[in-house]
């Protein structure tokens, strides 16, 4: 998707303009997260990601994915969020620590990922 090379901010820029995001250098995945794009985020991200993706945008995007599930939870506490479970297997080979970081906390997606096994090693609840 990216031209090899590009900066991992600069990826974030391409990401904003082709779903039409905002940009903030810290936390980018979670202000731009959206429980009714869920579906959308996860789609762009099984056609669009390839290896010119860095692990630090992977990590992004990643937080706007799981921030998402988060909302679409707290809007219906019984939504099956099954959905994300491709994608966090795949993104828990790519960026581990950032998958297992939703794992340490008590978020509305906290159960379902510790139910795929996807905590790591040091990943207990903090």
């Amino acid at each position: 998707m990216f031209v090899p090379g590009t900066s991992p901010n600069a990826q974030l820029g391409e990401l904003e303009g082709a779903l039409g995001l905002f940009w903030d250098d810290q936390d980018w995945g979670i202000v731009n997260a959206e429980g009714a794009r869920l579906h959308e985020f996860l789609q762009f991200f099984s056609e669009r990601y390839d290896e010119t993706w860095s692990v630090w945008t992977v990590g992004e995007y990643v937080d706007l994915v799981l921030e998402s599930a988060c909302d679409a939870l707290r809007a219906d506490p019984d939504l099956d969020v099954s959905c994300v479970d491709d994608f966090v297997r795949k993104t828990a080979g790519i960026a581990p620590d950032r998958v297992a970081y939703w794992t340490k906390r008590d978020w509305a997606i906290t159960a379902h990922l510790r139910h795929l096994g996807v905590d790591g090693p040091d990943a207990s609840p903090a």
